[in-house]
């Protein structure tokens, strides 16, 4: 089944989309008089939507990228063949150098579309919505939460073997800590907990509304937030770091090495970012917001983030529509 969504739905299961589409909204562009459209990706079959719509009406074209095309970590899972592997690059390409306008997510997207094109980029992250009406009070234990799907590839074995450590050598900690999940959790995962000793200080939420999980972001001593360890994750930002900016608590980021969010929270002061064997430093950095909750308050010095919003970022891409 992989082999077939690879090689013969390109460059996604959304292909049957693009003709019906671009006869549709032909249509609408002309009957509305509009004269710029933005199509966001993925699912890059979008993006072949804005090719024809370009060609046939003539309209102005920016192509959204929000995440990467042929370098995205999980074509190696396609079972691509060389002649899919060349299609592939041939419409990336073709897309990046006939849209008027291209906006990526991240610096590292933005070099290597460079090498493929003069047009153009234009760096526009994720952000958060700054409209938050809730009550949110800090939890009384020491809780480590983690929002989100935690599947196999992002199992974060040196902050397990730390929380174990921390847990046997400070009583303290072992009493006051709590590990939360919240979201799909793998088995593997799981099992992994389960190794280390971590059963009894973990609870599993499972999946809940976005407004429950911005309160559980609020009221957390720690956020977690995990990329996985590969070159091809460097330049991924998740969009979950922006709202874990705008909770106002400490972000322990675990990802790849030269990872891009490292530079964002580091501008920021809005925590720490460790690469996988990074377990020294880590050990070090728990402990040492551990004994600042102990003593009633964690310091975060986090800087000004509104330019993170949704609104700013609204207001920098109208300025390029």
């Amino acid at each position: 089944m992989l082999y077939i969504r690879g090689n013969l739905f390109i460059p996604d299961a959304r292909i049957n989309w693009v003709k019906p589409s671009v006869q549709y909204v032909s249509q609408i562009l002309q009957e509305e008089n509009i004269d710029t459209i933005v199509t966001t990706g993925p699912p890059h079959s979008m993006h072949l939507i804005g090719c024809e719509l370009q060609r046939r009406v003539g309209v102005k074209w920016i192509a959204d990228f929000r995440d990467p095309w042929t370098s995205i970590g999980y074509h190696k899972e396609l079972r691509l063949g060389k002649r899919a592997q060349r299609k592939h690059k041939r419409l990336e390409k073709l897309v990046v150098t006939a849209a008027d306008t291209i906006i990526v997510t991240s610096n590292t997207t933005k070099k290597e579309f460079q090498e493929l094109t003069t047009k153009p980029i234009k760096v526009i992250t994720n952000g958060y919505d700054d409209d938050y009406k809730g009550d949110a009070t800090l939890d009384t234990d020491f809780t480590i939460s983690h929002i989100g799907s935690l599947l196999s590839e992002r199992n974060p074995e040196v902050l397990w073997k730390t929380l174990a450590e921390l847990i046997k050598e400070h009583p303290t900690f072992k009493d006051h800590f709590k590990l939360q999940l919240i979201g799909v959790v793998s088995q593997e995962i799981i099992t992994s907990l389960q190794q280390h000793g971590l059963t009894d200080y973990v609870t599993l939420y499972g999946y809940l509304t976005h407004a429950e999980a911005v309160q559980y972001q609020r009221r957390s001593q720690v956020l977690v937030l995990l990329e996985i360890d590969s070159d091809e994750t460097k330049g991924i930002i998740p969009g979950k770091l922006f709202e874990y900016m705008a909770a106002r608590r400490p972000i322990i980021a675990i990802g790849p090495k030269d990872w891009e969010v490292n530079d964002i929270v580091r501008n920021t002061e809005t925590g720490v970012v460790f690469n996988y064997d990074d377990h020294s430093k880590l050990k070090s950095t728990l402990l040492r917001i551990f004994k600042e909750y102990r003593e009633g308050k964690i310091t975060l010095k986090a800087k000004d983030i509104t330019e993170y919003s949704r609104k700013e970022l609204t207001r920098e891409l109208a300025t390029h529509l």
